[in-house]
């Protein structure tokens, strides 16, 4: 069951729930403007990611270039954006799955590389996204290395919304979200599932999400399994009091016996009990994740 403390509290230990959304018209929507400077160019699929229905781009950053995917809606736009961004393990068929999944809510939803891992925790090195910022830049300077070019290159595509812009960060790309949404980006929704807000496993480690989280204005939606072997709970649990203390816009839903990630299954092998308890509420995991997003880039309410 959920249990709601305040308008800004988390919901715990929760159990699967049929949600469903309807949607609310709105008076807002606007076109994306004629004339737009991009710092994108489109290109061919790779051939190890090319999947029905992506097209790809690829984004000048700061001396680098970051490959990308652009899933759009079956319906007349203009369109809220959603920026998926990646785990340690780089850009994988899964987070195109994902993304695919997202758009067809109703979202021009852009699934790219924001940064090469060319060492542990990575079990190789993510060749698709070797023009990517290094894994190093970031654990000097998150604030900068942290996909904010992928969402600058969103808002302008073709048929996107400009103002109603979302990010949606697993595991690694969790804590790129928040570091992105709390320094500038200029984000209106934040998904970060199993969000790796001081990994374990970098060393050095970059700078914790909590040093940035007084610059978070966006509504928030953090889920964690308690299980997480990878990110322990214990890091969103106290990301989660951190925001609250400072009147942040966070929701927290935790998944009991859950391992890394909710809403999408982590390669590699885990216990089965861990795998099942995932299997069980991936489902409702990712609802809930595409419903915040909805509810607060398209203006849609959720059933009690």
């Amino acid at each position: 069951m959920d249990v709601h403390k305040n308008a800004r509290t988390s919901v715990r230990w929760v159990v699967p729930a049929v949600v469903s959304l309807w949607l609310v018209s709105s008076s807002d929507v606007g076109a994306q403007p004629r004339s737009v400077a991009t710092n994108w160019t489109a290109v061919a699929a790779p051939a190890e990611l090319n999947t029905p229905g992506a097209d790809w781009i690829k984004v000048e950053g700061r001396g680098h270039k970051l490959l990308a995917a652009v899933f759009r809606p079956r319906s007349e736009g203009p369109f809220p954006v959603v920026v998926l961004l990646h785990g340690a393990g780089g850009l994988q068929r899964s987070h195109l799955a994902l993304g695919e999944d997202v758009a067809r809510a109703g979202f021009l939803v852009i699934v790219g590389c924001w940064q090469f891992v060319a060492s542990p925790p990575a079990p190789v090195p993510n060749a698709v996204c070797s023009e990517a910022p290094p894994q190093a830049q970031w654990q000097a300077d998150p604030a900068a290395n942290s996909g904010k070019e992928l969402i600058a290159a969103a808002r302008t595509l073709p048929g996107a919304r400009s103002d109603r812009v979302g990010v949606y960060g697993l595991s690694r790309g969790g804590n790129a979200a928040l570091w992105a949404a709390s320094t500038g980006a200029d984000v209106q929704a934040v998904v970060a599932d199993a969000a790796a807000h001081l990994p374990l496993r970098v060393n050095p480690p970059p700078p914790s999400t909590q040093q940035a989280v007084a610059g978070l204005a966006a509504p928030t939606l953090l889920l964690h399994g308690t299980a997480d072997r990878v990110v322990p709970v214990e890091q969103t649990l106290e990301y989660e009091r951190a925001a609250l203390a400072l009147g942040k816009p966070v929701t927290a839903v935790y998944y009991e016996g859950v391992g890394h990630m909710a809403t999408l299954t982590p390669p590699g092998a885990e216990p089965e009990a861990v795998a099942e308890a995932r299997r069980v509420v991936q489902p409702e995991a990712r609802r809930r994740a595409i419903g915040f997003l909805r509810q607060h880039l398209l203006g849609v309410s959720r059933s009690p």
